[in-house]
Formats: C-alpha cells, structure tokens, sequence
C-alpha cells in the first residue's frame, strides 16, 4: 500500500513539473540538438573541401601526363610497324605526334603541317601510294610527300600549364616556351631517348621519367598543394 503511494506521488510530480514546465523548453533542447548537429556536419564539410580541390587539382595536372604518354605509346607503335621514325613535337600549346620529317622542325611549319592533315582527313581518302615513294627526296624547306595517310595527333596544354623537357645527355632541363620545338624521336626500332617531362601548374606539379625501351613511364614525383 505504501509502495503504491509512492508510485502515485511520482507520477504527480513528474506531471506537475511537466505542467509548470513552458512548452518552449523542449522546443529549444531540439533546436539545440539541430544546432549541434548542423555545426558537425559544417566542420566535416570544411575539412573535406581542400581535399577535394587538391584531388581536382591534381587530376587536371595529371591529365597532360596521361595524354603525353598515351602518344608516346601510339608514336612508338607506328614507328614500329611503319619502319620509319615517329615524333612527338613540344610547343608552348602542347604537344603533338608525328612522322618524324626534320631535325629543324618550326612552329609555323608544325601547325601548317597539322592542319594540312586534317583538311585531307575530311577529304576523301586518296589510294596509297608505292612505299617507295616515300625514299624521294623532297627540296629545301619543303615537306616530303607521304607515300600512305598520315597519322596525327595532337593535345592542347591546360591553361595555366607549363611545360619542362630534358633528355639524357642534357643538363638542364629546357622550358617549353615561344616559338620553340623540341622533338622527341622514336626509331623503328621502339627506342627513343630517355625523357624526363615536367608538367607543372599553379597548384599541382608532375614529373615524370621515360624508359628508352618501352616509353613507359618509369619513375613519378608529383606534388599537389
């Protein structure tokens, strides 16, 4: 009998205070716990925004990368089964695979080079020639006539991008900067000389080194900020 009193009086008291008690009190204690979990979610998102831009920072940077050496791999290949050398040309613009036709390759000589291929690209198809053909010697400051249908392709450098090359027997690595071409030739053998290539951004830095045999890719240092 006791006990039930005391559970009775329990109960009245717990409905008195609820009683008393403003209906706003339980209605702040949730905004509060809204509050506190709103502001945790605010600290993970800020802690996960660098994050995020330093990855998109680094796959644009690693993107010429990919593209550099995707031609590499394409340039080689074509070298090979062709029996004649192949390039791949850097200008300030980027960088772009082709036969290999000049030692004093020039800019202006490139693009018109390029474009001519594409213009014979979206012609109709000629009949291949004799690969004899291909032996003629063509004059001073002319292109050789092609003995089959070119193979070109080309990659615009990102912009804010900048581009670094050094071979093997260099000391210094050369800026891609201006007018300037610098080739790199590979034989119908496969080989072609050890390269090391810089891309480098505001944001993101990749340098990476070139096996001689395989043009693979056999050494990488990059640095995101």
């Amino acid at each position: 009998m006791k006990y039930e009193q005391h559970l009775v009086t329990d109960q009245a008291i717990r409905h008195r205070s609820q009683t008393l008690l403003p209906s706003s009190f339980f209605r702040a204690f949730t905004l509060l716990e809204i509050v506190i979990a709103l502001t945790i979610i605010a600290i993970l998102v800020a802690a996960t925004v660098p994050s995020f831009r330093g990855l998109q920072s680094e796959q644009i940077a690693r993107e010429p990368v990919a593209g550099l050496a995707r031609l590499a791999k394409e340039a080689r290949l074509h070298a090979m089964k062709e029996k004649r050398p192949y390039q791949i040309a850097f200008t300030s613009k980027g960088f772009a695979a082709t036969r290999y036709f000049s030692p004093y390759l020039q800019a202006a000589q490139l693009d018109k080079f390029l474009q001519q291929t594409q213009l014979d690209e979206q012609a109709e198809e000629p009949k291949p020639a004799p690969l004899e053909a291909s032996t003629a010697a063509a004059p001073p400051g002319t292109l050789p006539v092609p003995a089959f249908k070119e193979w070109t392709q080309s990659y615009n450098l990102p912009a804010g991008t900048t581009c670094r090359v050094q071979f093997w027997h260099e000391t210094n690595p050369t800026d891609i900067a201006g007018d300037l071409v610098k080739l790199w030739v590979f034989q119908p053998s496969g080989m072609c000389p050890p390269a090391t290539v810089k891309m480098e951004r505001e944001s993101a830095t990749f340098e990476v080194a070139f096996s001689a045999l395989t043009a693979d890719i056999i050494r990488e240092i990059s640095d995101v900020k």
